[in-house]
């Protein structure tokens, strides 16, 4: 009796070590986890079908970061295929050249402008598209307030700025052309000499809409009142031409000039906006240029408190302290990974430890001037960067290619990139 009672004993408390190694182990692999699963969408403007077509890939943003060099992509689409398919019959017109991402707040859904013209709108859960809408000759990028309630668009072929209405959950999208198109080229002046709208973006309330413009300045709209109207601007002496960069940290806008334009084949310029006196006013302050090197600024994103800045020429990214609006410091990202990949739009892990950049083609089919090549790259596809010092440096991690081979020529050109949380 007493050896069975011992035996019992003894059982019982080999299970409870055994189930307290468990709970050991189980909390072990939660806290070495990822906390956020999350994707990485990009796109490849070059043509998949005859004068039409682009590729977009989806890469788990995980095993991106662990091991980019080994990763595949979860989902590659063929834009002449079913969204082709899809956008002709909502528009009557192929799509090509597929050229930005953006998601919406909730990340339900994701919006893709086309050189040709169609703002495209999917389910970033399936996949598959929900809408698609032709806003004019071309868009060059459409982006979707922070309410969901408006998508704003920026048509550079004819200086009109759209807003398109957006319900997403009844797969809705349109616009009045009287009331929800606005002529920028009818407000050109001297100090705004070509209003061709570049990139568009919202504050976080979506009330105000900061446009970037090709002959430099930058135009700011109610988009929440009908008719839109512009409420405040800065002339080409206070923003320099061809900005794309936009991005909200803290109570700051920061926009930037670039590159690529007969008007400036290089610059680099980044520019903090105060919002403060909207909506009679706005006023911008220089934080850096490197408008003397050869220096392409294009995409921009927060990291923390930082702010990180691409030179598509120079191969670098600039680190901003959005506190002190200082330059901090540059990372080089040539090295055994590529020798020249030409970063160009960029996004960040929601925690903030992974960086993600586009990586431009041998043969750029957009944003390149050919006296200089300022996009011009020798490894397309997404470069990596791990995150150091709480977002004030960073070290490349790795790349992944990708590749579009037509008679012996690579023609895969990375434009659009953007991280699903």
């Amino acid at each position: 009796m007493k050896t069975s009672v011992k035996l019992v004993s003894s059982n019982r408390g080999l299970k409870n070590f055994h189930l307290h190694l468990f709970f050991i182990f189980l909390g072990m692999t939660l806290c070495f986890s990822p906390v956020h699963a999350y994707e990485v969408w990009l796109t490849d403007q070059s043509d998949t079908a005859e004068k039409s077509g682009g590729y977009l890939y989806v890469f788990d943003g995980a095993q991106l970061a662990s091991n980019a060099g080994q990763s595949q992509p979860t989902h590659k689409i063929d834009l002449s295929g079913e969204i082709n398919a899809f956008c002709k019959k909502e528009t009557g017109k192929a799509v090509r050249r597929p050229h930005m991402i953006f998601f919406t707040k909730d990340q339900h859904y994701a919006v893709i402008s086309f050189l040709t013209g169609q703002v495209l709108f999917m389910d970033t859960a399936s996949k598959t598209p929900i809408g698609c809408i032709l806003v004019g000759k071309n868009v060059h990028a459409a982006w979707p307030t922070p309410d969901q309630k408006m998508a704003i668009a920026a048509n550079i072929k004819e200086k009109t700025f759209v807003r398109i209405w957006t319900d997403y959950s009844s797969k809705k999208f349109g616009f009045d052309k009287q009331h929800d198109v606005l002529n920028l080229k009818a407000m050109q002046t001297g100090e705004r000499p070509d209003n061709a709208p570049i990139c568009p973006i919202t504050e976080n309330t979506s009330t105000y809409a900061f446009v970037t413009l090709r002959g430099g300045g930058l135009l700011v709209m109610n988009v929440k009142e009908t008719p839109m109207k512009v409420v405040a601007s800065l002339t080409n002496r206070q923003i320099n031409p061809g900005g794309c960069g936009g991005t909200q940290v803290g109570d700051t806008m920061y926009v930037n000039s670039g590159g690529g334009w007969p008007v400036a084949p290089l610059a680099y310029d980044v520019y903090a906006i105060n919002m403060s006196g909207l909506p009679g006013s706005v006023s911008a302050k220089l934080v850096s240029t490197r408008d003397t090197m050869f220096a392409d600024s294009h995409g921009m994103v927060g990291v923390g408190e930082y702010l990180w800045v691409v030179d598509r020429a120079g191969n670098k990214i600039e680190i901003i302290d959005t506190v002190t609006n200082l330059s901090v410091g540059l990372i080089n990202l040539v090295g055994s990974h590529s020798q020249d990949p030409a970063p160009d739009l960029i996004g960040v892990s929601l925690d903030n430890s992974y960086v993600f950049t586009n990586m431009r083609g041998i043969h750029p089919l957009t944003g390149n001037n050919k006296g200089v090549n300022n996009a011009k790259g020798s490894t397309p596809g997404i470069m990596v960067i791990k995150v150091t010092h709480g977002g004030r440096n960073g070290e490349v991690a790795g790349i992944v290619k990708i590749s579009n081979m037509k008679n012996g020529k690579e023609t895969a050109d990375p434009h659009g990139i953007a991280v699903r949380h």
